[in-house]
């Protein structure tokens, strides 16, 4: 296969993901987007065949689509050394400055940071701070919702912890009321009851912490939100989280 068909096949599947894309919801959308980089990116290998038969214009463009940073170069040079090729570096360059263009969008740089990709290329200055802007936007939803979880996580496990240790105690302090226990079996009962309360007073404080933490990452994510829709980004909030999450802050 020549790098011409590789390029073609790249293309393919990512336009197939961008076609299942339209006609999903947002968050499953940025999943297949995600996916979409992911698949590119292990297109940039070359083989021998396609070291001696790239076409580096166009080997450059579809990394300028994909914000791929101009150090994938090293990469093409590595993987052509030892076949005798040197990667066309204007033709390159010049393909990835017309790719970029298509990068460098408002729309996309949103998707970018929603995914929580890290920035690898240098957008042309007409349209780099437009695009940065709008990534921004979408690493702010993306970090505060990534927080929100964690925060959700943490308190979920205290309280599933909490609910625990309430059982365990109450159930020793039966048998040591009900039991017919030796002098020795009553006393390691009562010093696992202890334990256990010391840890329950423990973990009431905690949680009450984690209510306090995952109160502001509410109010950050609900920030971070609003803040895309101003700016036209279709961004739902994630309700069935928000509604646990209120449940934990009772």
């Amino acid at each position: 296969m020549n790098i011409q068909q590789s390029v073609s096949d790249c293309m393919r599947k990512y336009a197939t993901f961008g076609r299942r894309a339209s006609r999903i919801d947002f968050a499953r959308k940025s999943l297949l987007w995600l996916l979409a980089a992911v698949l590119l990116q292990g297109c940039a290998s070359m083989s021998q065949e396609e070291c001696l038969n790239a076409n580096w214009t166009v080997v450059g463009e579809i990394d300028g689509q994909q914000g791929r940073g101009l150090d994938v170069l090293d990469d093409y040079r590595r993987d052509c050394a030892e076949y005798g090729v040197v990667p066309d570096v204007q033709a390159y360059v010049a393909g990835r400055e017309n790719g970029l263009l298509l990068y460098c969008t408002t729309e996309n740089g949103y998707r970018e940071g929603r995914i929580g990709r890290q920035l690898e290329a240098d957008c042309p200055p007409a349209l780099a701070a437009d695009f940065r802007r709008n990534f921004e936007l979408g690493r702010d939803v993306f970090n505060s919702l990534s927080n929100l979880r964690l925060s959700a996580d943490s308190i979920r496990s205290q309280r599933a912890e909490l609910d625990d240790l309430r059982t365990r105690r109450t159930a020793q302090e039966r048998s040591l009321a009900e039991d017919e226990l030796t002098d020795d079996e009553a006393a390691a009962k009562r010093d696992d009851i202890a334990s256990m309360s010391d840890r329950i007073d423990d973990l009431q404080d905690e949680i009450v912490v984690s209510a306090a933490a995952l109160g502001i990452s509410v109010v950050r994510y609900r920030n971070a939100v609003g803040a895309a829709r101003l700016e036209g980004h279709f961004e739902p909030f994630e309700d069935e989280l928000l509604r646990e999450v209120q449940l934990f802050a009772r």
